[in-house]
């Protein structure tokens, strides 16, 4: 018999930082609590309390201890008793083994969502009758059963206006991305450098703490003429509406917002092999491996023949439309909030 739907809802991440995960909560939070008209609240450490959206409590807590912290057990079982949420949706892989410990003493349906491969074994997630994983990726070396729901995000605004830092009269190609090692951004110079195209621009969107040795390598490989540091933007759906693609160089990823946003504004992605990449686009633009021959391959093909790359993304897009937006992952989740446990 199917269970009556939840009147209160609890988030629990146990982060250090902001990404992903942490706008996939609060996204997803926020629909509840404006859609389905129940109570919703977050649990987290007190430095994400700004990023609360609005209808939804703030519950701080330090979750910076460790998981096996008694205060932090203490703290977290004691909240949850007070409150009696029907439902306690934990982030994450320490937040899925703090439910574990403490599913004796808190009352309640529990979910867990597994955001990436960091910690993909089983041993946790068997405690729990309901799991969802934002990719088959993210799974495929589990022998439990899961509810794969994307990740999805806000429908952009249509036919922005095209952002200043953009030269007119020339091809646009992005890249979105925390300048850091993993993302793989080094390669992608060293490849753009390669193909040095005609009547096009490389705009590199975002910062960190690799753009000190970026734009050096950027000047050595005399990319000066085509190759742009825009810095952090505010205007990222813009840019991906300017541009005739977007790059992924990532060596590491979980499952990108960047490219769900990509797809959103019906920008074709050119990607490494990582995350969940490979379950959305098409094969012809995931690149063999991290390397600087495959991703200038793959620039080559897509620089060549954009007619061709609008055509393998028509159906894509449509997806995206379909599957892809906060909406469609609330609702599926929704559902697994209301499923029997087994």
């Amino acid at each position: 018999m199917t269970e009556q739907p939840p009147h209160t809802v609890c988030h629990l991440f146990m982060s250090s930082e902001f990404g992903g995960l942490e706008k996939h909560v609060m996204e997803l939070a926020a629909w509840q609590a404006e859609y389905q008209g129940v109570r919703v609240a977050i649990i987290a450490h007190p430095r994400y309390q700004s990023q609360c959206p609005g209808g939804v409590q703030f519950i701080p807590l330090d979750t910076d201890r460790s998981r096996r912290h008694p205060m932090l057990l203490v703290g977290l079982a004691g909240v949850c008793r007070r409150r009696e949420f029907d439902v306690l949706h934990g982030h994450g892989g320490k937040a899925a083994s703090v439910m574990a410990m403490l599913r004796r003493w808190i009352p309640g349906r529990m979910v867990i969502t597994r955001h990436n491969i960091a910690h993909p074994k089983d041993r946790i997630a068997t405690y729990f009758s309901r799991r969802i994983a934002v990719s088959r990726k993210a799974v495929a070396n589990s022998g439990l059963e899961w509810n794969v729901i994307p990740n999805g995000t806000h429908t952009p605004d249509a036919r922005l206006a095209r952002p200043k830092e953009c030269e007119p009269g020339v091809r646009v190609v992005l890249a979105v991305a925390r300048l850091v090692p993993a993302k793989g951004l080094d390669v992608l110079l060293r490849a753009w450098s390669q193909l040095q195209p005609e009547n096009a621009r490389l705009y590199l969107v975002g910062d960190g703490p690799d753009r000190q040795k970026l734009e050096p390598l950027a000047q050595d490989l005399e990319l000066a003429d085509s190759v742009r540091f825009v810095g952090y933007s505010s205007e990222v759906d813009a840019w991906m509406q300017a541009a005739e693609f977007m790059v992924v160089s990532s060596r590491k990823e979980g499952a990108p917002y960047t490219v769900v946003e990509a797809l959103l504004n019906r920008c074709p992605v050119v990607s490494t092999d990582v995350g969940s990449n490979r379950e959305m686009l098409p094969q012809a633009y995931i690149a063999e491996d991290v390397s600087v021959d495959s991703i200038a391959a793959l620039l080559d093909q897509s620089l060549s023949d954009p007619e061709a790359l609008q055509q393998a993304y028509a159906p894509v897009f449509q997806y995206a439309q379909a599957q892809l937006t906060v909406s469609a992952m609330a609702r599926a989740t929704w559902s697994v909030y209301q499923a029997s446990a087994e």
